[in-house]
This record gives C-alpha cells, sequence and structure tokens, in this order.
C-alpha cells in the first residue's frame, strides 16, 4: 500500500454509529454483521471506479518466469532459509523502482558460513540456467553467488566495493556485474545443469575477504539483497515468461495498465514492453534481438529470458473486509480472515499468511497476519454509503436518500483530487502503424 494515511475498522464504527445514534458496544451480533457488509461492499463499489494512487502501483518491478518465491523478502521462513544472518525485510529503497523492499541481511557473531538459502528447486538435467541477485556491501563485505543442482555446485565472488568479479567455479560464460542505483550491484552467473541434476539450492552467501565464506561474525556487518532471480534459458516453454495473477510475494493483479521496459519514474520517456494477457497471467512479448527468444519457423513468437525486471501499472485485487471476530481458542489456515481487536481497543481485519495454532494472534505472531489496510481515499463514502443502507433498512427511505446523495458527494471529492487536482489519471494514448497520440 502507499504510504498515505490508512484508517482503521474503529474509526469506521465510530464514526457510522454516532450517525445512526446508536453506541457500536450496544449493537446486536446481526447489527455489527450487517454494517461489517456494509463496509465491505462500499468498498467493493469504490475500488475499480478509478485508479487510485493507493490501490494502483505505477511502474513497480515485476520478474517474470522466476523460478524462486519470494525473490525480494528473504525475511520469509517458509521459504528462505537462514545460517548464522539475520534477515530484515523493506530495509532499504531497491535499485528497479525505489520502493522500500530490499532485505538487508546482517552477519551473527557465529563462527561458520553466513548466508540465505532457498532449497526445493527442481533442477532439469542438462540445461543452462541464469542466476541474479541485486546486492549492496554492508561494512565492506563480498558476495558470493552460490547454486547447486543437486549434483554440482556453481558460484562466483563478487566484490561489492570495487565492482569485480573474484573467483568463479562451474560457470559456463563470463559472470554479470554491473552497477545499480542506490550502491546497488547486478551481479549474475550462467551454468549448465548437471546431467544428474535433481534438487537443489539458490545461496546467497557473504564473504570476509572475497574467497572465505566460513569466519566469526560481525554483526554490523553483511550484504543488503533484492531481486534474486532463477531463470532456465534452454528447453523452456515459449509462454514460461509470465508474472501470475496470484503470485506468492506479491499483491495480487486486478487489472493491467501498461508495462514498461524502463522505470516511468526514472526515465523521461520509458520503452513500452510487449505483453498479452491471459489466464495465466501477464504473458510478456518480445522480438528476437531484445533479449534471447524462442523461433519457431523462423518467426519470433514470445521473448525468454531475461534476467531484467519489467514495470507494471496495475491495479490490485481488492481486499475482502470480511471475517469473523479473532478467538483465543481456535486454529487458522492460510487466507483466513478475524477482524482483530488489540490491546489498544483497535479493531482490524487481518489475513492468515502463516498456519496458527490456538493463541497466535496478530499482537503475538506478527509474522503470521497481515494487515487488511483500509485507504483513507475510500473513508468517508464508506461511512456515508453504508449510512445510506442501514437507513434503508430501517425502512427511512427519504432519508437514506440524503445520504446517498452525501455519499456520492464524498466520491465525486476523492475523484476530483485525483484528476483534476493532482493529475494522477494518466492520459490515454492511441497508436497506429505510424504514430501515437493523447
Amino acid at each position: 500500500m502507499s504510504n498515505l494515511r490508512l484508517r482503521n475498522y474503529s474509526e469506521y464504527t465510530s464514526r457510522v454509529s454516532g450517525l445512526i445514534g446508536i453506541p457500536f458496544s450496544s449493537m446486536n451480533t446481526d447489527e455489527k454483521s450487517f454494517l461489517k457488509g456494509y463496509f465491505d461492499t462500499a468498498i467493493q463499489d469504490m475500488w475499480s471506479s478509478l485508479p487510485w494512487v493507493d490501490t494502483c502501483p505505477y511502474g513497480e518491478a515485476r520478474f517474470a518466469g522466476n523460478l524462486l518465491t519470494y525473490p525480494n523478502d528473504m525475511s520469509q521462513t517458509t521459504y528462505w532459509t537462514s545460517a548464522a544472518v539475520t534477515p530484515t525485510a523493506a530495509s532499504i529503497a531497491n535499485p528497479a523502482d525505489g520502493r522500500v523492499t530490499a532485505s538487508k541481511l546482517l552477519e551473527t557473531s557465529a563462527t561458520s558460513e553466513h548466508y540465505v538459502s532457498q532449497g526445493s528447486i527442481a533442477f532439469v538435467p542438462s540445461v543452462s540456467y541464469q542466476a541474479f541477485t541485486y546486492a549492496r556491501p554492508i561494512g565492506g563485505r563480498y558476495l558470493k553467488l552460490h547454486v547447486n543442482d543437486g549434483a554440482a555446485s556453481y558460484y562466483a565472488f563478487f566484490n561489492l566495493s570495487a565492482g569485480t568479479v573474484g573467483t568463479t567455479s562451474g560457470l559456463s560464460a563470463t559472470p554479470v556485474m554491473s552497477q545499480c542505483a542506490n550502491g546497488f550491484w547486478l551481479c549474475g552467473i550462467e551454468f549448465t545443469s548437471n546431467a544428474s541434476a535433481s534438487t537443489g539450492y539458490f545461496r546467497p552467501t557473504i564473504s570476509s575477504d572475497g574467497s572465505t565464506t566460513s569466519y566469526a561474525g560481525d554483526t554490523t556487518k553483511g550484504i543488503y539483497s533484492w531481486g534474486n532471480l532463477l531463470l532456465q534459458t534452454t528447453y523452456v516453454s515459449p509462454t514460461s515468461r509470465y508474472i501470475p495473477w496470484r503470485q506468492t510475494g506479491e499483491r495480487e493483479i486486478e487489472a493491467v495498465f501498461q508495462v514498461w521496459k524502463d522505470s516511468p519514474v526514472g526515465a523521461r520517456y520509458p520503452r513500452k514492453q510487449g505483453y498479452e494477457l491471459t489466464a495465466d497471467g501477464i504473458q510478456i512479448v518480445g522480438l528476437a534481438g531484445s533479449n534471447t527468444g524462442v523461433i519457431y519457423n523462423n518467426v519470433p513468437v514470445y521473448q525468454t529470458a531475461t534476467q531484467l525486471p519489467v514495470f507494471l501499472h496495475y491495479r490490485k485485487t481488492c481486499p475482502s473486509f470480511s471475517g469473523d471476530d479473532y478467538s483465543a481458542t481456535a486454529t487458522y489456515a492460510v487466507d483466513d480472515q478475524v477482524l482483530f481487536t488489540n490491546s489498544s481497543s483497535v479493531v482490524n481485519f487481518y489475513k492468515c499468511l502463516v498456519a496458527t495454532s490456538a493463541g497466535q494472534s496478530p499482537t503475538t505472531t506478527a509474522a503470521s497476519w497481515e494487515l487488511i489496510e483500509i485507504p483513507e481515499v475510500f473513508f468517508d463514502y464508506a461511512v456515508y454509503s453504508s449510512y445510506a443502507n442501514w437507513l434503508r433498512m430501517d425502512g427511512q427511505m427519504d432519508k437514506a436518500i440524503s445520504a446517498d446523495a452525501l455519499a456520492q458527494r464524498k466520491l465525486d471529492d476523492e475523484t476530483d483530487k485525483q484528476e483534476r487536482q493532482q493529475g494522477w489519471v494518466q492520459e490515454t494514448v492511441y497508436s497506429t502503424h505510424i504514430t501515437s497520440r493523447t
């Protein structure tokens, strides 16, 4: 979600109950349920009416065809294993779109190897792969980018201060190292998997000097890491390079407005990226020569391997503001939603990210839950739209019409801010075979 102000459900119930004239605490279960439904309906109605700043990331970096999960958040213990490293998510701006999504990996004081690793990766024997990460040093540390395919290892050391490549092993091409924004380096290796390849791992490892990986750690030193990427580059499906609508570790996509090769925030005239919308997601399409292409009968079909992200302008899928009150005696499965009241009596909706046992609440086990955020832009409309629905339920039709008009005015006010005052809504571009214009 954006950095704009967010509201909580407690504020909504306080405002609506004030208009109704009944304290929320005095309402019965059915009445509270009605308000919950009115709120959800109002948010759903307003969400898709415009490409709101809060709900439509502009130029968000995504990778197509990545074999890794949670490539930017290495604190996700379900997918990443840490060894003598303390990972912290969202620690610094990433080098691609500038959002604060890069992970910080600090060493512990243990005398051992210091790394994070994602395993259970199924490798295909005797095919080409590329592995990349964007890395920045903390305290002069080096990076060892290490991949194991279950039968053999492939790696290279990178000096993240000088921008040079050190010792390598098992690679089929010279490693990639190019300087990026915010002190990051794009570090990449290419290799051909072993004929006996099976299940292996992807492992960014910290090095103290460009050759040593096992040493007494310093808790002030380590690296920043973002955009961890593993791609199969030969014997791949022509439709393998796509961005799923629902991608683990990323916001779910509802509607796509544009895809660029360059960040529209950083480039004056960003180049558009060819794409097609499919049932699986956003299929990246390109011409032969732009990157490696899949060719059938001398005709370029789909762009395949690319180590660079594409940049999306899209709308997130509207969350569902629903769920029963949290129970400390219940267990919850992934994607279950609850209405939880914290120790300060603030009520919010939460979605379960990791299956919980009894008593694991959004307060006691925060990593297992995700706050479902309520953007400020929707708040007043939701209040007055809900009030109108309550009046209709109570048979007060004339008052309901007045409340609907007030809700529409609140929607119009926010639309005016977005379209005219802030100029956020992008112009439509019409293209012909020789030109384009707004």
